[in-house]
């Protein structure tokens, strides 16, 4: 089952106007895919495109086994601790009146306006935790979200691409994962090999995945290997979210490669994330006014004893810079006079080539030195950016051996402390100036530099030392997680090791062993490198972009000359082909291609490269898929699904034995999307379950607030869904149709509250003899409901608490849930879904057991655990 989205349903007439769709398959559904979405439909209402798509519409496919919008590396599910490294004024998605672009703008809020709508009522939030909604509601202008937050921003934007879409523009959301492409039998077209369905056809292929995991290289294979044989431990470059920190103890001596955001991440959760605090130091309270200014957001930190010790150290041996303070404050910059179009044009060869580094970064240096006076100079023989790039480079030569430890340390320190007072305060101040000139840049190279436009290879540093450099200076972390840091090396937390960091396995020892710069070493039985995998198609973890390259004679790109382990595109994002010729109707944009790194958001009003980019590739979308295409077959989708906006006949439903399927394509079906049917819903959907939606909402409405659901008729909710849940009122439930959810597997969900609900409960035991009253509600519906599998679960738990209290381990402190069914496949299919959803299903037993979670009853309040659930039993075992 896949969730269909499209406008208002067309009229007759207009369906007999248009042909077979075009179709567009875009694999990855994160936020990149999705702002190119956004484009595709704001463009596809100018007129003169929309009288075309009227005889020729589009039908787009999303691939992404990870909730649409947010894809998989913003999750709602992450831990608070994690932030973004932007205010929440400086984060839109959304157009504006700056970005130089043909197509419509579309206005919309930044982060900090969603939160704001969204407190004052204006806008409908897309979670109902509460502790999620108190983040949403206390969140300001000012403040770093939680990356969880933007998830929530990111899905609820996603929503409102589909509810805005016209009716000649239709989506399916497809939750499984692309594993190939390959020729199609027609011209320039594609199949989409998917990993548990049918392929998909494509006339037009995005490939628009986001950051994707590597598979350990030859020396991570090493480290891995050597840390099993010694007992130790070895924790790979990974998202932060994704680490097992778990494995490092407290107090054990641990060593960090890697100072960027992941380990910033990574120190969080090692340290509030195992019950440590940070408060207001001491001093910085009591000091006089002068003596505070200096000590500005200085903290305390009050461990808890379950943190290891972190030995860190990286190349530069200094963590990110500190985001400055009120990032679009006038700082003097004027308009680039060296880094120019005309100025590159002049340094291209004979073929119309640069190289980055003898061509760009003279042109840089120059710029630099012209906007930011007081800026360091290069000094004779080095780099021209090596003092902004190593800023602690002559730490070790000018460090006595008996002095390196408290000379790394005050180098670091100093300069963390130097780089807070320059980016935090009021001044306009070299490194404020710097920050926005480096902003500047790179949004020209993202213009200027295709890799197509390069020769030198890798040696030339671009696009990644490029990206390297811009990151270190443009996209530090939240001033406040650098008071934390210095605070946990004053509380012996965290050493610093310094630059130059060199990292062995010794098996004499069966330890790690660091070396800085300056001569400190550490041995520990512990090593974490604190990075992101390194982009790698041949090693990735996304079988589709491995086969890019690996698939033999059936490959379809190649590796980049200048980004080794990046898919070569050109300017115009089409996948360069082995033969060096640009594949028709096939484009990719991500990290993992040649394009040089851009966010998939950006800061308002600042004409952003990703809004460019967007627009441009939508155009060029809509412009192929409306010109040349010959007359085809009306198509079909997976599972026998039309394509052109029509529900497919599902049939006569029969009764069948329930059919228990392997939890990766397991399908629920909501009926009745209220509060606890929404909360469901979007909780199934961020844990990869497909959801199909009956309700009375159009389908814009319900595409807005429950994006990536599928909205579809009861008769197509009960023969495409494994489980049901009835998330209906009770006495509307027990109106339902007889034969309506024959043979389904159904969960009940309801609770008998009002008057309309007694009453309907009274008719039912009148209608069935119950006069005694001795059949729980469920029994009732069941009695109601022939030949469907009713199961009573999930009436027990509040809407509030369904997004928030899930938990993907199992563990003694895991929300249990109970249900009580007289089908045991049905229970064992049930008990499948509540394991996806976060929760420890424990079965009651019959049916008849419900009656005992039925509010007011012994068991439908007052326990949490499985542990407290059995002992709650046990007292009524012993009452009776």
């Amino acid at each position: 089952m896949n969730s269909r989205h499209s406008a208002p349903t067309p009229t007759s007439a207009e369906e007999t106007r248009r042909g077979a769709p075009s179709r567009l398959v875009m694999v990855g559904g994160g936020p990149r895919a999705i702002g190119v979405l956004e484009r595709l439909g704001a463009n596809a209402g100018v007129p003169g495109t929309a009288e075309r798509l009227a005889g020729t519409p589009l039908h787009v496919d999303i691939v992404d086994p990870h909730m649409p919008g947010a894809g998989r590396i913003w999750r709602a599910e992450e831990s608070p601790l994690l932030l973004m490294n932007s205010r929440a004024a400086d984060v839109s998605i959304f157009t504006d009146e700056t970005v130089e672009a043909e197509g419509p703008v579309v206005a919309g809020p930044s982060l900090a306006e969603w939160a704001d709508g969204i407190r004052r009522g204006t806008i409908a939030a897309p979670t109902a935790g509460t502790t999620r909604l108190a983040e949403i509601h206390a969140l300001g202008p000012t403040d770093f979200a939680s990356r969880r937050v933007q998830a929530l921003y990111l899905e609820w934007f996603f929503g409102q691409v589909l509810a805005a879409l016209p009716s000649t523009v239709s989506v399916t959301v497809h939750r499984t994962t692309a594993t190939a492409v390959r020729a199609g039998d027609g011209p320039a077209t594609w199949n989409v090999e998917l990993e548990d369905r049918a392929p998909l056809r494509a006339d037009l292929l995005l490939l628009a995945a986001g950051h994707t995991d590597s598979r350990p290289n030859a020396a991570r294979h090493e480290l891995a290997a050597f840390a099993r044989r010694h007992g130790g431990t070895y924790l790979g470059p990974s998202q932060a979210s994704d680490a097992q920190v778990e494995l490092l103890g407290a107090g054990q001596d641990v060593i960090v490669r890697g100072m960027g955001l992941a380990f910033i991440d990574l120190m969080a959760l090692l340290t509030e994330g195992r019950g440590g605090r940070f408060v207001p130091a001491a001093e910085a309270e009591s000091a006089g006014e002068d003596a505070a200014a200096g000590l500005r957001g200085r903290l305390d930190y009050l461990p808890s004893g379950e943190e290891p010790r972190l030995w860190v150290g990286s190349r530069r041996g200094v963590p990110y810079h500190s985001k400055v303070r009120d990032e679009g404050a006038p700082t003097g910059l004027g308009e680039l006079v060296h880094v120019t179009p005309a100025n590159l044009r002049a340094l291209e060869d004979e073929h119309g080539l640069l190289d980055f580094r003898a061509d760009v970064l003279p042109l840089i240096a120059a710029e630099i030195a012209h906007q930011v006076p007081g800026a360091p100079l290069a000094q004779e023989g080095e780099e021209p950016l090596a003092w902004l790039d190593e800023p602690l480079s002559d730490l070790g030569a000018t460090t006595l051996p008996e002095a390196a430890q408290q000379a790394t340390r005050d180098a670091v320190v100093g300069h963390i402390e130097a780089d807070l007072r320059d980016r935090i305060g009021d001044e306009v101040t070299v490194a404020r100036t710097l920050f926005q000139l480096l902003l500047q840049l790179h949004g020209v190279l993202v213009d200027q530099l295709p890799a197509t436009r390069l020769r030198g290879g890798a040696a030339s540093g671009y696009p990644r030392w490029w990206h390297s450099l811009f990151s270190f200076v443009d996209s530090g972390p939240p001033p406040h997680r650098l008071q934390q840091l210095l605070a946990l090396e004053r509380a012996g937390i965290i050493r610093f090791l310094g630059p130059g960091l060199r990292v062995t396995a010794d098996e004499a020892s069966g330890r790690f062993r660091a070396r800085g710069a300056t001569g400190i070493e550490i041995a520990a039985d512990a090593l974490v490198d604190a990075f992101l995998p390194e982009p790698s198609l041949v090693e990735s973890t996304n079988p589709l972009l491995r086969d890019l390259v690996t698939g033999g004679d059936a490959a379809l790109g190649r590796e980049s000359a200048a980004s080794p382990g990046a898919l070569d595109t050109d300017a115009r994002h089409h996948v360069i082909g082995p033969d060096g010729t640009a594949r028709e109707r096939l484009w990719a944009v991500g990290p993992w291609t040649s394009e040089l790194p851009i966010a998939a958001f950006a800061r308002p009003h600042t004409n952003a490269p990703c809004h460019r980019r967007n627009d441009a590739l939508a155009r060029e979308l809509l412009e192929t898929a409306l010109s040349g295409n010959a007359p085809r077959p009306e198509a079909e989708g997976p599972e026998g699904e039309r394509i052109d906006g029509e529900e497919a006949d599902g049939g006569t439903p029969v009764l069948a034995p329930v059919a228990v399927r392997a939890p990766h394509t397991l399908r629920l079906g909501v009926l009745g999307p209220g509060k606890i049917g929404s909360a469901l819903t979007r909780t199934a959907l961020r844990r990869g379950i497909e959801v199909a939606v009956t309700g009375r909402s159009a389908p814009p409405a319900l595409a807005a607030k429950l994006p990536g659901a599928r909205h579809v008729g009861l008769q197509d909710l009960a023969t495409t869904s494994d489980v049901i849940a009835l998330t209906l009122p009770l006495h509307v439930a027990l109106t339902l149709e007889a034969g309506a959810l024959q043979g389904a597997v159904v969960v009940d969900a309801t609770n008998p509250w009002g008057e309309a609900d007694a009453a309907a409960v009274e008719a039912a035991r009148a209608e069935l003899g119950d006069h005694a009253g001795e059949l729980s509600t469920s029994e009732l519906l069941a009695a109601r409901l022939p030949g469907v599998h009713v199961v009573k679960t999930l009436n027990h738990i509040g809407y509030h608490d369904v997004e928030e209290h899930g938990r993907d381990h199992g563990g003694p402190s895991r929300r249990a849930i109970a249900l009580a069914a007289d089908d045991d496949r049905a229970a064992e299919l049930v008990t499948a879904l509540l394991h996806r959803l976060g929760y420890e299903p424990v079965h009651l037993g019959a049916l008849a057991a419900g009656r005992d979670l039925e509010p007011g009853e012994a068991l439908f309040s007052g326990w949490f655990t499985s542990a407290e659930l059995d002992l709650r039993r046990a007292e009524q075992v012993r009452a009776a």
